[in-house]
């Protein structure tokens, strides 16, 4: 939270007031309204401004309680690639004595109608993903006792779930491995990525889930570029973070649950970005291909190696009911990731062949690099598609 003190009667207050697509810590069955167990959830990218398209007037209240303002008078509230984002101008005497003496310690928010079931998480606590919910205030904290009761509250008939904002530290320093000064919130812009899943590509090729489990420890780290372009000037973002996301109730076409290689990436807040950033927020700028390399592309009607020894099998062709394609299994290096018009392309020129590590070190000085050496692509999005 970042709090300015403009004059002896109001104080301009700015942060965020909850990070979208990151899990919570563990909550007590009592903080969510028929919570069957203990539990973890997020908030999905874009639920937000959702709410925020249906239900504009938002109030700001101090500590959940006394009223201090809303959205129609002194409260912005946006999301973009961070989360919930608040600024508010407060002339209210208590919170802005409790601002300048350092009693205001961040933000909080109450919302109802909350969209998104409660799965066991086979350890006794469940995760709930929220997909819909309608954000009704805004809320000032001070500190409180520990005794504080339940984060669910009845008002006026309706039960209104109440959540203190997420910690941003542990973003910030997981993006400030990267940096050689020390990064704040402000001067930064993340956002959530869909680099790949196990489903059928394009290609008629997919990846195995232990290859995607792979590839979230050889992404971290690295550059998003544009159109698999490996020029310099054209580096624009940086994974710093990524885990798998497992959708039990949707199977793909071979039978395995789905399952996508998730990410998070961050870029300055720079001029010359601005645009760019626009662009990923208004939906425009929302595709991203993948480039790396794996050991194996296995046959999944014989199990052969289709690199070693060629089968014959016809990808896209069904024999006794299986669906000829190439697995994608054992990945031993990931090269980068791209915004593009069309993932997966066919016919763009890429050619997929088995290489070893040090030849494709030494293809990649080229710049010529990505016809030659082993490229994935596979089909990416920024945002779930449904």
């Amino acid at each position: 939270m970042k709090i300015e003190i403009r004059s002896d009667n109001e104080v301009f207050v700015s942060g965020y007031v909850n990070a979208v697509e990151r899990c919570s810590k563990l909550l007590a069955k009592e903080k969510g309204r028929d919570a069957p167990g203990p539990f973890r959830e997020k908030i999905e990218s874009g639920v937000f401004s959702e709410s925020l398209s249906r239900i504009p007037d938002v109030k700001l209240t101090f500590d959940h309680g006394r009223d201090i303002g809303s959205t129609k008078d002194n409260l912005t509230l946006r999301e973009d690639g961070i989360g919930l984002h608040a600024e508010a101008l407060i002339s209210d005497e208590q919170a802005v004595e409790a601002a300048k003496s350092g009693r205001l310690t961040g933000w909080s928010f109450g919302f109802t109608n909350a969209y998104g079931d409660y799965v066991p998480a086979g350890d006794g606590t469940y995760e709930r993903d929220i997909k819909g919910l309608d954000l009704l205030e805004v809320a000032l904290l001070t500190k409180r006792p520990a005794y504080t009761a339940t984060s669910v509250e009845v008002r006026d008939d309706e039960v209104l779930e109440l959540r203190e904002s997420d910690d941003l530290a542990e973003d910030m320093q997981l993006i400030n491995k990267y940096s050689r000064g020390e990064l704040k919130p402000e001067n930064v812009y993340a956002f959530p990525i869909v680099l790949c899943n196990n489903e059928i590509d394009r290609d008629i090729e997919r990846f195995s889930i232990p290859a995607l489990n792979k590839l979230a420890e050889l992404f971290v780290g690295k550059t998003g570029i544009f159109d698999h372009d490996p020029k310099g000037e054209n580096q624009t973002a940086r994974i710093y973070k990524t885990w798998i996301s497992t959708d039990e109730s949707r199977i793909t076409s071979t039978g395995e649950p789905f399952t996508e290689l998730m990410a998070k990436a961050y870029m300055l807040r720079l001029d010359k970005n601005a645009d760019l950033i626009k662009e990923i927020d208004g939906g425009i700028k929302k595709e991203v291909s993948i480039s790396c390399s794996v050991g194996k592309r296995i046959c999944s009607v014989c199990g052969g190696d289709r690199y070693e020894h060629p089968c014959g099998h016809v990808k896209g062709k069904s024999y006794g009911g299986i669906i000829c394609c190439a697995i994608l299994d054992e990945p031993t290096d990931a090269y980068e990731w791209s915004f593009v018009a069309v993932p997966a392309q066919t016919g763009a020129g890429v050619k997929k062949c088995s290489c070893d590590d040090s030849k494709a070190k030494e293809l990649s000085k080229n710049a010529a690099w990505q016809r030659e050496i082993e490229i994935l692509k596979t089909k990416g999005r920024m945002y779930d598609e449904h």
